[in-house]
């Protein structure tokens, strides 16, 4: 499989540590030290027509940011994936409200409800359509994180981790372009591997639908088991970067660049640390973008991307993706080549 093209759409302006100060009465020095993420994009109802302000939204403009950048019309695409936390509706999936946006019609159309580990869920089960026979399609991961966050709460009221919470998700969509076969310009996909790891395992995520009864009085929709990531994150990337370097036979250190799990920026450097990646390798948006759960890996892709197009030398560059994803723990990792 080759992912021809990636893009990614963040809506609106950024929001910063000292927006959230003003506005909720946080500190700003605090959420800098306890996230490392410095701004963050939200979908807004009262945003202007054109900024999206839905899932669907997100996931109908990066559809078309990356049929254009593949050079694909809606008649060439023959499955169109979608992975995301935060869909419109249970029902129609969201995917097929996309599909009818972007034109798309008359293909297998499939909806991945997933965390971190969405965008290589999506790939995965790419690859195995375009193994079966199929020669093209679309593999998008998009969340509006804002949902789960009411923007109307009492920040005075919030226990830290909900504070937290608000401050290091955001929203945004990505997209990769995707083709059976090796040969041709984007990244060659030479390894991806996914494996469910939660056999006896407590959830470290939880996002709660509460149904037509709605949530109790004070009731969280969603919630986070920090100590339980911190403690299994790094030790699941690690065997996820040890995989992959006994598959391919390539030494991390001769890795050109490698794509960590970004929970946030805080997490993300002692990641980087504390496994041996240099700066230079090491691929991190998390700290402008925010977490944007099922997009950050294409976005991740997508600025690697556009970094390789800049430098231009047309040598090959290859690079290791890992995801680890603590709702159910799901570790996932892929070995790229480009050029």
């Amino acid at each position: 499989m080759r992912i021809l093209a990636l893009s990614e759409v963040l809506p609106g302006t950024p929001v910063t540590n000292a927006d959230l100060a003003e506005k909720f009465g946080l500190h700003a020095q605090w959420l800098d030290q306890m996230t490392g993420n410095r701004q963050r994009f939200f979908c807004r109802e009262d945003s202007a027509p054109d900024v999206p302000r839905s899932t669907s939204d997100l996931a109908t403009e990066a559809g078309r940011r990356v049929l254009d950048k593949s050079g694909w019309t809606p008649e060439m695409v023959e499955f169109l994936i979608l992975t995301t936390a935060s869909p419109d509706h249970l029902m129609p999936a969201t995917v097929n409200l996309v599909a009818d946006r972007l034109g798309i019609n008359g293909v297998p159309t499939l909806q991945i409800t997933s965390g971190c580990a969405g965008a290589l869920q999506g790939l995965f089960a790419a690859r195995a359509l375009l193994e079966s026979g199929h020669t093209r399609g679309l593999v998008i991961g998009a969340d509006t994180c804002i949902k789960m966050w009411p923007s109307n709460r009492d920040a005075k009221s919030m226990k830290p981790a909900e504070m937290v919470n608000f401050a290091m998700f955001g929203d945004g969509a990505g997209a990769a372009a995707c083709e059976a076969g090796t040969e041709g310009p984007g990244f060659k996909v030479e390894h991806l591997f996914l494996r469910g790891i939660g056999l006896g395992r407590k959830p470290a995520q939880v996002v709660k639908w509460f149904g037509a009864e709605g949530a109790a009085e004070g009731e969280a929709m969603g919630e986070e088991d920090y100590k339980a990531i911190e403690r299994h994150v790094p030790e699941i990337t690690q065997a996820i970067l040890a995989e992959l370097e006994s598959k391919q036979g390539w030494p991390l250190d001769e890795v050109d660049h490698i794509l960590l799990p970004q929970l946030n920026g805080v997490m993300t450097e002692k990641l980087r640390v504390g496994l041996n990646v240099t700066e230079e390798q090491a691929v991190s948006c998390v700290s402008v973008t925010g977490n944007n759960g099922n997009a950050l890996p294409f976005v991740q892709m997508n600025r690697l991307a556009e970094r390789l197009a800049e430098e231009g030398d047309g040598q090959p560059t290859r690079a290791f993706v890992a995801n680890v994803e603590s709702s159910k723990w799901i570790m996932a990792g892929m070995a790229l080549v480009h050029g």
